[in-house]
């Protein structure tokens, strides 16, 4: 009897649990225990500052960059794939920000104060690392004759660069060849810039980066 009386009681323990979830349930109450929100991987930041530059979203990029390294500019390219790849991010982010964005504006607290112009410098010159580490590739070639050519004093050495690519149909880049028609532009080649122009098109969803001055 001792027995079944508290199984009778354990039973009727049940169903009131059970009629309380259902009651809180039909009244808008349940509780769901949501699983903590993980924080992205450094891959996973990674690949989205590559498709938020791809996307012509370049302080999201760099954004996306420092979150994970947020000391990017003392990386040395090679040392580890991640970060190499982390580099051109950033790199790429200064350049197609014509030197605008920094440490600072993705909100990230940094001692140094960059110029846009000592920005294009270090640019190009951690493109110019990734070159070395990686030659005769044509997606980095054109990434670097890109970055050179925001400088007056390596204008000639991207001109030639980029030329070269395009000649041999190895243009690694839209915006590669948005700045090849730039230059040719500005020299006064009018069918070279249009033909580049028509390439970056081709090459790319957003064809507002193929635009050039007026001149071209």
């Amino acid at each position: 009897m001792k027995i079944l009386k508290v199984a009778v009681l354990a039973l009727a323990a049940f169903s009131a649990v059970a009629v309380s979830a259902n009651d809180a349930n039909a009244c808008g109450m349940s509780v769901r225990l949501d699983p903590t929100p993980q924080k992205p991987t450094p891959v996973q930041e990674i690949a989205k500052a590559e498709k938020s530059l791809e996307n012509g979203n370049n302080l999201a990029a760099a954004q996306a960059v420092l979150s994970s390294f947020p000391r990017i500019r003392n990386a040395q390219a090679g040392a580890n794939p991640l970060e190499t790849r982390a580099l051109r991010v950033f790199a790429l982010a200064v350049v197609r920000s014509d030197g605008q964005v920094n440490e600072k504006k993705a909100g990230v607290f940094s001692n140094a104060e960059w110029t846009t112009n000592a920005n294009l410098e270090w640019a190009a010159q951690a493109m110019r690392e990734i070159d070395a580490k990686r030659p005769n590739d044509p997606t980095v070639q054109a990434d670097l004759g890109e970055a050179l050519s925001k400088l007056p004093a390596n204008k000639a050495e991207a001109m030639t660069l980029l030329s070269k690519l395009a000649e041999k149909d190895l243009m690694g880049s839209p915006h590669a060849y948005a700045a090849l028609a730039k230059m040719k532009g500005e020299k006064g080649d009018t069918a070279g810039a249009l033909a580049a122009i028509k390439k970056c098109e081709e090459m790319s969803k957003n064809s507002t980066i193929c635009r050039t001055p007026a001149k071209a």
